[in-house]
């Protein structure tokens, strides 16, 4: 038989029987937004319900801290650039692909 475990001084629940809530680590994350995605039957869908939304958090709390974001990786390149820069960044990277022997 176990005994019930005392709450902290506070009253609340010690932070270790609090179930569901907290940070369950990168890894969480990472499959979550995966479950999402495949979800997604299209690449329209995909952009509107998880891509765009995810962008439009990741600028929010860079931009609240004053971070300019630009990642390059082995598979795929992310950059946040000001709003008036977007659609000009966008017809270059278009433009590029277009001309570009990917073949």
């Amino acid at each position: 038989m176990t005994t019930p475990k005392k709450p902290n001084q506070s009253g609340k629940p010690n932070r270790k029987e609090k179930k569901g809530r907290g940070n369950k680590g990168p890894s969480a994350l990472i499959n979550d937004l995966q479950k999402q995605m495949e979800a997604c039957p299209n690449a329209e869908t995909l952009n509107d319900q998880v891509i765009t939304p995810f962008i439009q958090a990741l600028v929010s709390v860079c931009d609240a801290r004053g971070y300019v974001l630009n990642i390059y990786g082995d598979h795929c390149n992310l950059a946040i650039t000001p709003e008036e820069h977007a659609e000009s960044l966008f017809q270059l990277i278009e433009s590029y692909l277009d001309d570009a022997d990917l073949g």
